[in-house]
């Protein structure tokens, strides 16, 4: 027989009941409002900002809560997906700025000062922010990851299960178990215990169902949000690492402005609205300011902390993609520095020189060059060179100061060149006089006559040195100069005819020379000449000749002949002839000589031997010079 349990059933408390009835009905309505349904996209938003351009309302990782609704006028601020174009699907927190007549929407960040460029409609607009949470979305990508939301649920769900499952024990002892404690109570039915276990079933994938929806986009989850749950410039620096880099070139540059060129690219997989900051303070830059910038926006501006993001058209970097924009920038004029000046001489005559100094420095950076030229000037150490007066003939420099004492010239740049840096040296250039204290240098002379006759003879005079760098040269003409060695050119008094040089002396048969303004300067490979004509010397000894003679006339008890008188000598000498009865042409007896003839031309007679009929001649001033094939002539009749 089967004992029947006909006790009543022990009910629920009514607020106990109640609470159950309102957690189930709110989490009803949670999923109803933030899971899409057949009639349109979930009224209820969950986004997390991820950008600067709604500063100072919304700061970057905040979380708002956002509720659809049928419109959002102007001061709305608002999340909309991006239409189309670059960052296309992507979720924009900005704010309602006119809503035009065709229903599309114009919206601007707080902080930016350009309208965006895209037209959300009523279809794109997830809704207007309702609710800001700041900083919420750092807790929310902790709390919101798919595992750890998976595993509260699990637990939750299990407990809840297992809970109603266990409540009760097994059958009550004889007597129905009166006094006994409740663990013995009577189980629960089984059905109620698998429509528990439905009902927790379903919440439980509901809620899984909600997750899910809310990470269905197609970028990389970011804990339980994706890129397209954030505000357009993808994930935030406080949740991940910024993926946009930045390279400077720069394309040209002064010691005053420089211009550059930014490539920003994007490394992730998801457009973003970028925004970096640069500092244009340091090396190579050392920028104060900003003259220009072109497809850039300024956020704000000190030298080492320059923040900038795109314009309307290039806010938006695609997943991967780079942009090019530039800029110039201006440096504070350095101070004056000394600088390393070394000097070429590229001409001189005339009485000064001129010369191009090239100024460097080892410096990396731009310095405002002073360089001072004196005596120690690489190049200029020739005293030639050294400065008596300020030059006034200087090109790209300026003069600073002249010290007359120390010929001590300090200049600084002018113009185009007016800073150096160690790969950009400058020049310059300027004239000055020749150093008239500059002493003068005893040159190699040589001579070449270049004629002779009628008692004179001219010659050219060379000058030159083996000294690398120019001098003041001097020259002596004795009769040890080559060329003049032979006693005829000797020199018995000074020229008058001379040309090309300025006579300093004259004395013992020596004369010393030295240059004019247009050449008084000679170096190695460079020398000078100049010139002279004098008498031939009329104290130099005579040298017998060869003499022949060719009999012209005779009759009448006379004759007349012509005499040549020449030498094998390849230097002038001053000739000397002598006639007797063994002279070729004059060795019959019919042409003896018993007086001294007194018919005689072009010949000074030196003597007269009547014994041995012996007559002695020398040249007249204009012909008393012979050498080997330049004879002379002179005649006689007797």
């Amino acid at each position: 027989m089967v004992e029947l349990d006909t006790r009543p059933r022990r009910r629920r408390s009514w607020p106990r009941r109640l609470f159950s009835l309102l957690r189930w009905g709110f989490l009803l309505a949670v999923l109803a409002l933030s899971v899409p349904g057949p009639f349109g996209p979930a009224r209820l938003g969950v986004t997390v900002v991820s950008g600067p351009s709604m500063l100072p309302t919304y700061d970057p990782g905040d979380l708002v809560l956002t509720w659809r609704s049928g419109s959002y006028p102007a001061g709305t601020p608002i999340v909309y997906r991006i239409p189309d174009g670059p960052g296309a699907g992507l979720n924009i927190v900005h704010r309602v700025v006119e809503v035009r007549p065709d229903g599309t929407h114009v919206t601007k960040g707080d902080h930016n000062d350009h309208v965006d460029p895209w037209r959300p409609t009523d279809a794109d607009v997830t809704g207007r922010v309702a609710l800001h949470v700041p900083r919420g979305g750092i807790l929310l990508r902790w709390f919101g990851s798919p595992l750890l939301l998976a595993m509260i649920s699990g637990l939750l769900a299990g407990a809840s299960v297992f809970g109603w499952a266990g409540r009760g024990g097994g059958p009550p002892p004889p007597g129905g178990g009166a006094g006994m404690p409740r663990r013995h109570r009577r189980p629960a039915p089984r059905s109620r215990v698998a429509l528990r276990l439905a009902t927790a079933g379903t919440a439980l994938a509901a809620a899984l169902a909600s997750t899910l929806t809310a990470t269905s986009a197609s970028a990389a989850p970011i804990g339980t949000l994706t890129s397209a749950d954030l505000d357009a410039f993808t994930v935030p620096s406080s949740l991940a690492a910024n993926p946009v880099s930045y390279e400077q070139v720069l394309t040209s540059e002064t010691a005053l402005e420089y211009c550059a060129t930014v490539t920003v690219t994007n490394h992730s997989d998801q457009a973003v609205e970028w925004e970096i900051t640069l500092n244009i303070s340091q090396q190579p830059y050392n920028a104060t300011a900003v003259s220009s910038s072109y497809n850039v926006t300024t956020v704000s501006f000190q030298p080492n902390l320059w923040r900038v993001r795109g314009v309307e058209f290039n806010s938006v970097l695609a997943a991967g993609g780079s942009y090019v924009w530039g800029y110039c920038g201006t440096r504070t004029p350095p101070d004056l520095a000394d600088a390393t000046a070394v000097a070429t001489v590229t001409s001189s005559g005339g009485g000064q020189y001129c010369a191009t100094v090239a100024v460097t420095t080892l410096s990396t950076d731009w310095i405002r060059w002073r360089v001072s030229i004196d005596h120690a000037t690489v190049g200029l150490t020739d005293n030639n060179y050294w400065l008596a007066a300020e030059p006034t003939n200087a090109s790209n420099a300026t003069t600073i100061s002249f010290d007359g004492g120390t010929g001590t010239w300090v200049v600084r740049g002018s113009g185009s060149n007016e800073y150096v840096r160690a790969t950009s040296p400058a020049s310059w250039s300027y004239c000055a006089p020749m150093s008239a204290a500059s002493p003068l240098v005893d040159a190699t002379v040589s001579a070449t006559i270049t004629s002779s006759g009628g008692g004179q003879y001219c010659a050219d005079v060379t000058v030159s040195t083996l000294s690398p760098t120019y001098v003041k040269w001097r020259a002596t003409i004795d009769h040890t100069t080559p060329g003049l060695t032979n006693a005829v050119y000797w020199l018995g008094a000074q020229p008058t005819n001379f040309w090309n040089a300025t006579s300093i002396s004259f004395g013992s048969g020596a004369w010393v020379l030295k240059g004019t303004a247009s050449n008084e300067l000679i170096r190695l490979g460079e020398p000078v000449s100049w010139g002279y004509c004098a008498p031939t010397n009329p104290d130099a000894d005579l040298v017998d000749a060869t003499v022949s003679a060719t009999i012209t006339s005779s009759g009448g008890g006379t004759y007349c002949a012509n005499v040549t008188v020449s030498t094998t000598s390849t230097q002038p000498v001053r000739w000397r002839a002598t006639i007797d009865h063994t002279t070729p042409g004059l060795t019959a007896p019919t042409y003896w000589l018993v007086a001294q003839p007194t018919n005689f031309w072009n010949a000074t007679s030196v003597s007269f031997t009547a014994l041995t009929g012996t007559w002695v001649l020398h040249g007249l001033s204009w012909n008393e010079l012979i050498q080997a094939g330049q004879p002379q002539t002179f005649g006689y009749c007797t």
